[in-house]
């Protein structure tokens, strides 16, 4: 056996191990992230005003739209993600796009060109849900909810077309209504990062 091929199969060993070493380092970072992504956006908070979807014109905003969290028209292009409006003893609902395609006729539009949404129940108060839950979500049902309930969101959002995670998380709270005026006071955080659940100030790290 020559030195020349003691040497070579030396660097292939080497080679391999290095190789491995990186892989099992790729692994270990792809844990911190939601598919090895890393964030670059920072968690979005607003304090927001909507109308409720009937008894109102329909040029006034009754919807939201988690991805780019903003209030919004309900419309024919159905981008949003849930409508509000009241039930006949005075309530809150949340009423997710697809419900809203199914059941009102927005010139077209069809529930299953609309987005899916996922909605529960928040458990302790809006301000103490630091990170969206990874289950326990109903799916494009109407949620009624007393003004203070904290809801969180999973949608599937059309700001991650191109991200190898679909969905991007957010949190409401309706704080008070102005029975009127049909109009509702809510705050809203959002994690713009798709795949990402923190609701933490600041870019997220996992």
């Amino acid at each position: 056996m020559t030195t020349s091929s003691l040497s070579l199969r030396t660097i292939r060993r080497r080679a391999l191990t290095v190789a491995a070493t990186l892989a099992g380092a790729a692994t270990l970072a792809a844990c911190d992230d939601p598919l090895g992504l890393r964030a670059s956006l920072q968690v979005q908070v607003d304090t927001l005003s909507a109308f409720a979807m009937t008894g109102t014109p329909v040029t006034y905003p009754s919807a939201f739209d988690a991805g780019n969290s903003a209030v919004v028209r309900v419309s024919t292009d159905v981008g949003f993600d849930i409508a509000f409006d009241f039930t006949a003893a005075g309530a809150i609902q949340l009423v997710p796009a697809r419900q809203v395609s199914a059941t009102r006729d927005l010139g077209g539009a069809v529930a299953s060109a609309s987005r899916r949404v996922g909605l529960q129940q928040g458990t302790g108060t809006f301000e103490s849900i630091t990170r969206a839950p990874s289950g326990g979500y109903t799916y494009d049902s109407v949620l009624v909810v007393a003004p203070g309930v904290p809801v969180v969101m999973e949608v599937s959002s059309d700001v991650c077309q191109f991200s190898l995670a679909s969905t991007i998380y957010a949190k409401i709270v309706v704080d008070s209504i102005d029975q009127s005026t049909r109009q509702l006071f809510f705050r809203a955080t959002v994690d713009p990062n798709c795949g990402f659940r923190s609701f933490q100030p600041g870019v997220p790290k996992n």
